[in-house]
């Protein structure tokens, strides 16, 4: 999450030079199993995403660039009271499924850049990182958390793919920034992969583990940043 925060602030202060051939968009990602996942593990994930993409010549309408993301599809929590020394302090534990995807992209654009909306198709091939974290926070006396430790099981790989298309509605007159509106139908390979967090009364955390294929129907909806910024001739 933090690794997205920083490359959103960097998108943002793009040097003008560069916006007519780098955009970037950071969007809230819903992921919604498919076929033999969604039979295994109907749970809905929710997420960002984020992409950098780079056009070669600012004529052609074809794009290509890399995308990350980070998709929490499953989770549980749980308070602690523990006393020591004379005093009670409060725990949370919290467990989580999560994907981490890295992947490459290219885009072609449908329409012409002087139109007011843009249509677009792409394609996405990457990988995807299932793995599942515990985290241990501790509430402090002034509400604030500080954090306490954490582990994360192993993770296992599954190869992803798939088409896409979106749309994107200007938010400015010269065009750096727009409602950018997308979904995709992602292939995934077959892959083992933890769900059902559940901790107990003693503060145990189990999750059950299963395995399927791992395909996705995706909905983005987010802000693209820097392109068009000067005026063509």
């Amino acid at each position: 999450m933090r690794v997205l925060l920083i490359l959103s602030i960097l998108i943002t202060f793009l040097p003008p030079a560069y916006s007519q051939k780098t955009i970037g968009t950071v969007s809230l990602q819903i992921g919604f199993p498919q076929d033999e996942y969604k039979q295994a593990y109907d749970a809905t994930g929710v997420g960002l995403r984020l992409n950098l993409m780079y056009r070669p010549n600012v004529d052609v309408p074809i794009s290509i660039g890399g995308e990350l993301g980070y998709l929490i599809n499953g989770s549980d929590s749980r308070f602690f009271d523990i006393y020591y020394l004379g005093f009670y302090d409060r725990y949370r534990i919290a467990a989580t499924n999560n994907i981490l995807t890295l992947a490459f992209k290219a885009r072609a654009d449908l329409l012409p850049h002087d139109k007011g909306m843009q249509f677009f198709v792409d394609g996405t091939i990457g990988t995807n990182l299932f793995f599942s974290s515990i985290n241990v926070t501790r509430e402090t006396f002034f509400g604030d958390s500080e954090y306490a430790g954490g582990n994360s099981t192993k993770g296992y790989w599954a190869f992803v793919w798939g088409p896409g298309a979106g749309i994107e509605i200007p938010l400015s007159k010269d065009k750096r920034t727009a409602l950018s509106l997308k979904a995709s139908y992602l292939f995934g390979s077959r892959t083992k992969y933890y769900t059902d967090p559940y901790i107990d009364n003693d503060g145990e955390v189990f999750f059950t583990q299963r395995e399927s294929e791992t395909t996705v129907l995706l909905m983005e909806a987010g802000v693209r940043f820097g392109m068009f910024n000067r005026r063509r001739r």
